[in-house]
């Protein structure tokens, strides 16, 4: 990065956060405006969300490139989502400028897939690559060139369609240069599984030679890429909660980055990662028994559909409690064994205490508790007299 970027950093992402921002204000009006329905606002907070998160890292790590990296993504999905809203907005009264901002916006997607699947994952956390091997700078390149070469599909459509089912002309498309368009398209493939293979593979990597501070990291992008997969999963049987669980979940995936970047709370990973697994088997078991109760109450035993939802949602709330905890202790069991054997100390440490009566001793006790189950530099005991 640029010494002048470094000491102007602030300004620099401030304003292009604030443009950014004023386009996204612009575009909830033009959906209102141009009647396209809410329906096409559900991806917008995650728009939102890469905006600020990449201001905020931006200014607080101006030197990480994670930050003006979720600054490009957040400028892809703008031109995506609201621009694409406004170029609707224009057509509907026939304005000729909303067939060129069409056109580029729909041809934004590239700098999402560059941004955010392609780069970020090469240069995550610490904003560098993994090492100055020339492999790596290969790899870079290829992610650079598949932007550059995948911009030339700009040229080659001779419509886009819009949202609204508005089909629109593009003016920039050359239909003599069909060939060259073609080839320069064609090249972006292997660009793409170059970038892929090693951006993930970077990751990996970097997994395999991290501290427990870097693990970390990246464990809370994990958690919000655990999460992220859910809305699509819902999409084809509850088309309304998909709709919910996008706005909410999407959002997730740049405020998990921040967190790992700025390293807030950043050891309570575990615990959070354990619980949410925990969740999400809990929620998939339960809804597996109270779809499996309301057949077996309805058709086997004949009882009314009323009476079926009913039984089996008692059925479901009954069992959630016990469940959760069998399913929590069996992953703390494998997965967060630490916390497990910490927990299963001061229980046994609670036991023995309700029967010892020597002060020493219970000192002590206490003592090697506090050391293994917390495992402190150093320890100190006040016992008023």
């Amino acid at each position: 990065m640029s010494g002048w970027v470094r000491r102007h950093a602030t300004v620099v992402a401030s304003a292009a956060a604030v443009l950014l921002l004023v386009a996204w204000v612009v575009g909830c009006v033009a959906v209102f405006a141009a009647h396209l329905g809410v329906s096409n606002l559900v991806l917008w907070p995650a728009d939102a969300s890469f905006i600020v998160c990449g201001w905020v890292l931006a200014v607080r790590r101006p030197a990480n490139a994670v930050g003006w990296l979720l600054l490009i993504t957040a400028l892809g999905m703008t031109l995506l989502l609201p621009g694409t809203a406004l170029s609707a907005w224009m057509l509907r009264d026939d304005v000729e400028v909303g067939r060129w901002t069409g056109s580029l916006s729909t041809s934004a997607f590239v700098f999402l897939v560059g941004g955010l699947a392609l780069l970020l994952p090469l240069v995550f956390p610490d904003g560098r690559l993994p090492s100055v091997r020339r492999r790596w700078r290969v790899v870079l390149v290829a992610d650079v060139l598949y932007m550059v070469l995948a911009s030339a599909n700009l040229f080659d459509a001779s419509s886009v369609d819009l949202p609204g089912g508005i089909k629109s002309r593009n003016p920039f498309a050359l239909p003599h240069e069909k060939t060259v368009i073609g080839i320069l398209i064609s090249l972006c493939v292997p660009c793409l599984l170059t970038g892929f293979v090693g951006s993930f593979s970077a990751l990996v990597l970097r997994w395999r030679s991290a501290g427990e501070a870097q693990r970390a990291q990246m464990k809370w992008v994990v958690l919000a890429l655990l999460m992220a997969p859910w809305p699509f999963i819902l999409h084809d049987t509850w088309s309304a909660g998909s709709n919910v669980a996008m706005t909410i979940v999407l959002p997730l995936v740049p405020v998990a980055i921040v967190v790992s970047v700025l390293r807030y709370r950043l050891y309570e990973i575990d615990r959070v990662l354990s619980r949410t697994v925990a969740y999400l088997l809990v929620t998939g078991l339960l809804i597996g028994v109270y779809v499996g109760a309301v057949a077996v109450t309805d058709h086997v035993l004949g009882f009314s559909s009323s009476v079926a939802v009913a039984a089996s949602t008692l059925a479901a709330a009954a069992l959630f409690r016990p469940l959760l905890r069998r399913v929590q202790g069996s992953i703390d069991r494998r997965f967060n064994r630490e916390r497990y054997d910490a927990a299963r100390t001061v229980e046994a440490f609670a036991v023995r205490l309700r029967d010892e009566v020597d002060a020493d001793l219970v000192r002590t006790d206490l003592l090697a508790v506090a050391a293994t189950a917390m495992q402190p530099a150093t320890m100190s005991l006040w016992v008023p007299s």
